[in-house]
């Protein structure tokens, strides 16, 4: 798994734990990655500039529909867009936690090393 290239590049994905979102809408951790809607990146990323902080669904909601006055937001969009990314970040050990009635959190990252 070292030896995944990068999708844009080419170049070897570094092998460290750091978490690295960038505006493609790439996540690098772990000489993993996943690709991610622009949707998704910006539940990840208003979780992770939060984080340990527990994000609100309304506040993920107004992070993500400042961009769309367009449409009108419905809040349960948040909840099917977290689960697709947590199936996205599995692989990563990047996890997302519900604190049932307050939102979520983004928790520190799991090893990807295995044991």
């Amino acid at each position: 798994m070292g030896d995944t290239p990068c999708p844009c590049c080419g170049q070897p994905l570094p092998l460290d734990g750091d978490l690295r979102i960038d505006d493609a809408g790439f996540v690098v951790r772990g000489g993993a990655f996943a690709t991610l809607t622009q949707q998704e990146h910006a539940v990840l990323t208003a979780l992770q500039m939060a984080s340990p902080r527990i994000r609100s669904r309304e506040q993920l909601l107004a992070d993500l529909y400042q961009l769309r006055c367009d449409e009108e937001p419905e809040i349960k969009i948040i909840d099917v867009w977290v689960c697709k990314l947590r199936k996205k970040l599995k692989p990563l050990g990047i996890n997302i936690d519900t604190v049932w009635g307050r939102g979520y959190r983004l928790l520190p990252c799991a090893s990807t090393e295995a044991t």
